[in-house]
């Protein structure tokens, strides 16, 4: 893996991130492997998204239960860092819990495998408990 590609990487990362944040999905769509799988770490008892979803059809059910709970009002870049195959980067979120009406702000680290330009694995982690807590799903 060359410097170029893993600047490609970071690239693909920033604005595919970028967009999403921005309610525009199609630069995340058009990144995606065919069999690409998607791990969110939250529990899906809390979080309907969480879990494993496989391919662009789950990738799709994954945005698709996301969006119909948040909305998000920014989503920024904290770092981004890439090395071979792998892209990993920290993003500050804020987003207005739909059923609640409550503004969550909570970080979200995310880690990509890319190959030949194109998103094969994803895992994203944050604070669920924190943001339940901000929800006002569970106390302090």
């Amino acid at each position: 893996m060359t410097v170029t590609h893993e600047l490609a990487n970071r690239d693909l990362m920033l604005k595919v991130i970028t967009a999403f944040g921005a309610g525009d999905l199609e630069p995340l769509f058009a990144a995606l492997d065919d069999s690409v799988v998607w791990i969110s770490h939250a529990p899906r008892a809390y979080f309907r998204f969480g879990g494993v979803h496989k391919g662009r059809t789950g990738v799709r059910e994954y945005t698709a239960l996301l969006f119909s709970r948040y909305s998000f009002s920014r989503l920024e870049a904290k770092s981004i860092l890439a090395k071979d195959e792998i892209v990993c980067g920290v993003f500050e979120a804020e987003a207005w819990y739909q059923p609640s009406s409550r503004l969550v702000r909570f970080d979200i680290a995310i880690r990509w495998r890319v190959k030949d330009g194109r998103i094969v694995e994803h895992q994203g982690f944050f604070d669920t408990a924190g943001v339940l807590v901000q929800q006002g799903d569970i106390a302090a």
